[in-house]
C-alpha cells in the first residue's frame, strides 16, 4: 500500500488597512515560502525533495467612509504689494458634486469657527478668491487659485466649501503683505541762508528706488504754504506752487539720479517750496522747506 501524505506550514499573513485618501492596498509583505514535503508510503520508504513554491496573496479594497473636511495646503507667508498670492486646498469628503469652495480673507482675524453652520457673512472676512464661487467639481479635489493683494498690511484667510448644504472651513492662517519699494524724492540742498535780491538759489535733489525713467522734475515754490504730505494724485495746478527750477523739466533720466539746478530770485519774501517729479504716471513730491530772499 502506498500513499502521498502532504503537510503545509501556511504562515498567518497580515493584512494593511487600505488608504483613507487612496483607497487602494499598501503593499504587503511578502509571506515565508510554503513548504510542501512528500512521503512515499512504500516498503522501502523514502523522502522525497523538499518542494518549495511562493504564493502572493491580495486583499481586495476595503471601503471605507472619508470624512467631509476644507485643508489648506500650500499659502504664501508673505508678499510684496502688488504681487500675485497663490493658494491651494483640498476639499474632503465622499464622492460627490459641489458647487462652491473659495478662498476667504480680510484684514481682521475670525479666530473661532465651530459648527457648521458658519456662513461667510457671519466672519470678518471682506473678500474672497472668485474662481471657484459658482461651479459643479466633483469631490475629492485639489483646487488651486490666486489673487492680488494691492495694499500693505497683515490678512487672515481660510479656505471654505458647502458640502450637502453645510459650511466647511479650514483652519485660520496669516499672510504679511509688505509695502512694494517707491520711488521717493528728498532736497538734500537748498539756501539756508537769506538770499539777496537778485541772487543766485541752488538747489539739489535725489529720486531714489527702483530702476526707472522720468522726463520731468522740477523745484517748484512760492509765497504760500501747503503743508503736509502730498499724494500721487496731487498735480501742480492743485497748489500755490510755480516753477522755480525748470532745468529737468524736459528730457529722459534715468533714475535713481542726483539732480542739481538754480534759478535767480528777484522778489523778496519767505518762500515755501518743494522738489517734484513725474514718474510712471504718478506726481512724487518732496517735503515742504522754506527760504527768505531780502
Amino acid at each position: 500500500m502506498s500513499g502521498v501524505i502532504v503537510i503545509r506550514n501556511l504562515p498567518l499573513v497580515p493584512l494593511t488597512t487600505p488608504s483613507v485618501l487612496g483607497n487602494a492596498v499598501k503593499a504587503l509583505p511578502s509571506p515565508s515560502p510554503i513548504t510542501q514535503t512528500h512521503f512515499d508510503i512504500a516498503a522501502n520508504p523514502t523522502v522525497g525533495p523538499p518542494i518549495t513554491q511562493t504564493s502572493i496573496i491580495t486583499q481586495p479594497p476595503i471601503p471605507t467612509t472619508m470624512q467631509s473636511s476644507v485643508e489648506l495646503v500650500d499659502t504664501p507667508n508673505q508678499r510684496t504689494e502688488g504681487d500675485n498670492a497663490n493658494f491651494s486646498w483640498i476639499v474632503n469628503g465622499p464622492t460627490q458634486h459641489i458647487q462652491t469652495t473659495s478662498i476667504y480673507y480680510g484684514t481682521t482675524s475670525t479666530p473661532d469657527i465651530s459648527g457648521l453652520n458658519t456662513k461667510p457673512q457671519d466672519t470678518r472676512y471682506t473678500d474672497w478668491i472668485k474662481d471657484f464661487v459658482l461651479g459643479d467639481y466633483i469631490i475629492p479635489l485639489r483646487f488651486l487659485a490666486g489673487t492680488r493683494l494691492g495694499t500693505a498690511g497683515t490678512y487672515y484667510f481660510r479656505a471654505y466649501a458647502v458640502i450637502d448644504g453645510k459650511y466647511y472651513w479650514s483652519g485660520e492662517r496669516t499672510l504679511t503683505v509688505v509695502p512694494a519699494p517707491k520711488n521717493e524724492i528728498k532736497i538734500i540742498n537748498y539756501p539756508t541762508a537769506t538770499t539777496s535780491i537778485g541772487g543766485n538759489a541752488s538747489f539739489t535733489w535725489d529720486i531714489d528706488g527702483p530702476s526707472e525713467t522720468t522726463g520731468y522734475t522740477v523745484i517748484v515754490g512760492g509765497k504760500v504754504s501747503k503743508p503736509g504730505t502730498l499724494d500721487a494724485s496731487v498735480n501742480l495746478g492743485m497748489t500755490p506752487y510755480a516753477v522755480l527750477v525748470n532745468t529737468f523739466s524736459n528730457g529722459n533720466y534715468a533714475i535713481p539720479l542726483r539732480f542739481i539746478g538754480n534759478t535767480l530770485m528777484d522778489n523778496p519774501g519767505v518762500y515755501y517750496f518743494r522738489a517734484l517729479a513725474f514718474i510712471n504716471n504718478k506726481n512724487i513730491w518732496s517735503d515742504e522747506y522754506t527760504f527768505t530772499v531780502q
